[in-house]
C-alpha cells in the first residue's frame, strides 16, 4: 500500500476539478436569465444571487488555504466535490430565490475550495 500519493493522479484530479470550476461557472451563468424568467425573478434578485458566487469563491479560497495544511489536498477536493454536488442537485430542485442563492453560494465555495487545493 502506498502511503504517499502518486503526482500523476493528484495532477489529473486537480485538472478535472478546475474543469469543474470553470464549467460551473460558466453554464450559470448561462442559465441565469431562464432561471429568472421561470422564477419569476427580478434584475436586483438574480443580481443577489449570481454574486454570492462571487462572495463564496473568496471566503472559500482563505479558509482553505488554512485547512489544507491540516487535512491535506486530497481531503479538500474531495470537500469541493460535496459542495460542487450540493449546489447541481440544489439548483435542479430549486423553487424560487432562496434555494438558487444557497445553491449558488455553494457553487461559489466549491470553486474557491478547488482553488485553495
Amino acid at each position: 500500500m502506498q502511503t504517499t500519493p502518486q503526482r500523476s493522479q493528484l495532477f489529473v484530479a486537480s485538472c478535472l476539478a478546475l474543469l469543474v470550476t470553470s464549467l460551473s461557472f460558466g453554464i450559470r451563468a448561462g442559465i441565469l436569465g431562464r432561471l429568472g424568467v421561470q422564477f419569476e425573478l427580478n434584475a436586483q434578485e438574480l443580481g443577489s444571487i449570481a454574486a454570492t458566487a462571487f462572495w463564496g469563491f473568496p471566503l472559500a479560497v482563505v479558509a482553505g488555504g488554512f485547512v489544507v495544511d491540516l487535512i491535506g489536498m486530497k481531503r479538500l477536493l474531495i470537500v469541493a466535490f460535496v459542495f460542487h454536488l450540493a449546489g447541481i442537485v440544489l439548483t435542479i430542485f430549486a423553487g424560487g430565490y432562496w434555494s438558487l442563492f444557497i445553491s449558488t453560494l455553494c457553487i461559489g465555495i466549491a470553486n474557491g475550495t478547488v482553488e485553495a487545493a
